[in-house]
């Protein structure tokens, strides 16, 4: 005879279902605000009572998978979500799970290109010379000239502050481009002939957020001597080194979505050598209206694109589960990722779809990305079944390399 269900802060913490909340407001456990109030949590810890036993595919899976879908959208949006999906399909967690701080070779080419004519204009070259070259060998396809000559005026009259402010963009960028992991490249690939910080054997921010198997190096930047003489003359003669610190250490992440939307905000301030938007950790009165130089949008989502396969995909979960029939091409793709019912998947697509609305409500930036705003485009960029790249937004989180 099956015991009475008893919601409780005993039942809750003994549930495999109390292991996937980082980042949504229950981080805290039974003490978060609403936790203990949330009938549609409650119902998930019930529905998996009522299996009696979770495999031990299944726990594991809700401990990774789906507690590190990303909490800010990735720029490769929306593959992760997919993929759990796809997980929880075939009775599995992935191997590597592209979370936070994995990028992939495509992205760190792009950031190339862009650190070309960053370390062309520490040169002193005119904008033609890097033009010509990335017009030829660049990764990305733009108009190079248009966008070299407006990073030069951008950038404006060359100054001791300014060239030390663009050297350590580009030592944080390569730094990022060199450490961060995907699945085919751990940190293996890129930056192999450039020195930035110490080799440490383990450490990788990607072992953090759902890999915690995964062996992967980091290097410690901020111990490098010549990092440290840039930082230590910017401190003297840049009255907001911390705003430009602060920025280029925690807002320059590449597997943000709008990472070169970023750039773009760091390099306006570097050319008027003060901040040129607020972050709340450094708020102005009035910040400047940052322009699009970079011809960078198609590295972003479309904002209502985003929006609207989220609502679409969420639906579909809650079909799912329940057996409900629904038509949709985000629904079919789905339905074939999940295979056939069974109580358990059930119970996981239940507890992912909460744990996603939650996500979304409360607890990180992937709002941004997935609640409408008409006439604010990122990009455009399809989303229908995951096959393109787009993302949500990433900047409060990374610890200092």
């Amino acid at each position: 005879m099956k015991q009475q269900f008893e919601w409780s802060k005993d039942a809750f913490e003994k549930s495999v279902s109390s292991r996937c909340w980082w980042f949504t407001g229950y981080d805290d456990g039974w003490t978060a605000p609403g936790l203990a109030d949330d009938a549609e949590l409650q119902g998930i810890v019930r529905m998996e009572r009522d299996l009696e036993k979770v495999p031990d595919w299944a726990s594991k899976l809700v401990e990774t998978s789906i507690r590190s879908v990303p909490p800010c959208g990735h720029y490769s949006f929306p593959r992760a979500y997919l993929e759990t999906a796809s997980s929880i399909g075939a009775g599995r967690p992935q191997s590597f799970i592209h979370t936070c701080f994995t990028v992939d070779g495509e992205r760190k080419k792009q950031m190339m290109d862009y650190c070309l004519c960053l370390d062309a204009w520490l040169a002193g070259t005119p904008p033609e010379a890097p033009a010509k070259e990335l017009s030829v060998l660049g990764h990305r396809k733009a108009d190079w000239l248009a966008v070299c000559r407006s990073l030069w005026q951008v950038l404006g009259e060359r100054t001791e502050l300014k060239d030390l402010l663009v050297e350590r963009v580009l030592l944080q960028t390569r730094w990022w481009i060199k450490s961060s992991v995907w699945a085919n490249d751990l940190a293996t690939d890129f930056g192999r002939d450039q020195y930035l910080g110490d080799y440490t054997e383990r450490g990788c921010f990607a072992t953090d957020n759902g890999n915690p198997g995964l062996r992967a190096p980091t290097f410690k930047l901020d111990a490098s001597l010549r990092v440290q003489k840039i930082e230590a003359k910017l401190k003297g003669i840049c009255p907001d080194w911390p705003w430009f610190r602060n920025l280029i250490i925690d807002g320059s992440w590449p597997c943000a979505p709008k990472a070169f939307r970023y750039l773009e905000r760091l390099l306006w301030s570097v050319g008027k050598e003060r901040p040129a938007v607020s972050l709340p950790s450094y708020p102005m009165e009035s910040g400047d209206e940052v322009p699009d130089f970079l011809q960078a949008e198609d590295t972003c989502p479309d904002r209502e694109q985003a929006a609207a396969w989220w609502e679409e995909f969420l639906h579909a979960l809650d079909a799912w589960w329940q057996d409900r029939d629904v038509t949709g091409v985000v629904t079919e793709d789905l339905s074939r990722r999940l295979g056939e019912h069974t109580n358990v998947k059930r119970w996981l697509v239940r507890l992912y779809a909460h744990r996603l609305r939650l996500l979304a409500r409360h607890g990180a930036k992937i709002g941004r990305l997935v609640k409408p705003n008409p006439g604010k485009k990122w990009g455009t960029k399809g989303l229908e079944t995951g096959e393109q790249s787009g993302g949500g937004d990433a900047e409060d989180r990374a610890p200092h390399p």
